[in-house]
């Protein structure tokens, strides 16, 4: 076989095995570099946020851990009474997106509830007093005329007690590559030409 066959024949097996590539991460935050890793009550000097209503807590790492070994979190109702907001500090520009993070209930009787807002996301997560952390994860389409910045709002308009939240990511969709179909399609159109080649040569 000559080598231009040869590495057109490999050229397509590549292709055919190649898996999609992974979504690129926009946006992510653990918390656990706020505050030099020491939790906070009606934190409010957040690295990639602001707290656009009522309060919230930076909690864990042994500061009122209510889920230990999770590092820091937030208690979405700070000490104030008042269920609290925060809006990322980034501004996620059009297109589609996936945005997860861990939620859990307060843990200590009352139910956890949340509202994640991005573009045309908006959902209320409910969870369970003693529910843990639980990854929840959504699609998000954002347009000049959407939300452009990520909000988390409480769903408990007052107390101190709330939802945890941990975690949060975005990503953009995974780049796909051609479906199997397309790639044989393309893989036999590639061994054609080859042997067209080899064909016309000989």
């Amino acid at each position: 076989m000559r080598p231009t066959a040869r590495s057109l024949l490999l050229a397509t097996a590549l292709l055919m095995g190649a898996g999609a590539a992974q979504a690129a991460i926009v946006f992510q935050d653990s918390f656990n570099a706020e505050n030099g890793g020491a939790g906070a009550l009606n934190y409010t000097s957040f690295a990639n946020w602001t707290v656009t209503g009522g309060s919230v807590d930076l909690i864990g790492n042994g500061f009122f851990d209510l889920l230990p070994g999770n590092g820091l979190y937030v208690d979405m109702n700070g000490t104030t009474g008042q269920g609290g907001t925060i809006a990322s500090t980034t501004v996620f520009g059009p297109g589609t997106y996936t945005v997860s993070f861990d939620f859990a209930g307060s843990a200590r009787g009352l139910d956890g509830i949340v509202t994640v807002t991005l573009g045309d996301l908006t959902q209320t997560i409910t969870l369970s007093s003693s529910t843990p952390f639980t990854t929840q994860t959504f699609a998000a389409n954002v347009s000049n005329a959407g939300t452009l910045n990520l909000t988390f709002a409480s769903g408990i308009p007052g107390g101190d007690f709330g939802g945890l939240l941990d975690n949060v990511v975005v990503r953009t969709p995974e780049v796909g590559v051609p479906e199997p179909a397309s790639a044989l399609l393309l893989g036999a159109g590639l061994l054609g030409l080859g042997l067209l080649r080899r064909r016309r040569a000989a």
